[in-house]
């Protein structure tokens, strides 16, 4: 009865890892936030039914191949969010940088008619042009 209760939960993680996985490689899929709650959920679900009736996933080895591809998938899927993150806060911080670093951006101060910094560092501004 238990085996089939774990094995129910792992069809469940399973089906929300393809739906994660859907909607953070096909923005156009979905809402991400909606399906990473869907997931955390059934994964918390999973965990708690184990504390409470530990089955022995000795006895069956299906279920512990399972659990391991689904910790595979939740590895590869925790990577490409990591990837989309830094992605999105590289544009971002294009758009509108945060900070002023001296590497990136002039020194606070120097440039006083760039408010928001550049994505490049500038040579030089032309303060008076002659002829």
């Amino acid at each position: 009865m238990a085996s089939q209760s774990v094995r129910w939960h792992l069809d469940t993680i399973e089906s929300q890892i393809n739906q994660f996985s859907q909607s953070l490689f096909d923005p156009a899929a979905g809402d991400l936030l909606q399906a990473a709650s869907g997931l955390q959920t059934a994964v918390l679900e999973l965990s708690r039914l184990m504390q409470r009736s530990p089955t022995g996933l000795d006895k069956d080895p299906s279920l512990k191949v399972r659990v391991r591809k689904i910790s595979v998938a939740l590895t590869s899927c925790r990577e490409a969010l990591m990837r989309r993150a830094y992605i999105t806060q590289s544009a971002l911080s294009t758009l509108m940088p945060a900070t002023r670093d001296a590497t990136y951006a002039p020194a606070a101060g120097k440039y006083a008619r760039q408010p928001y910094g550049s994505a490049g560092r500038q040579s030089g501004e032309f303060r008076v042009i002659r002829a």
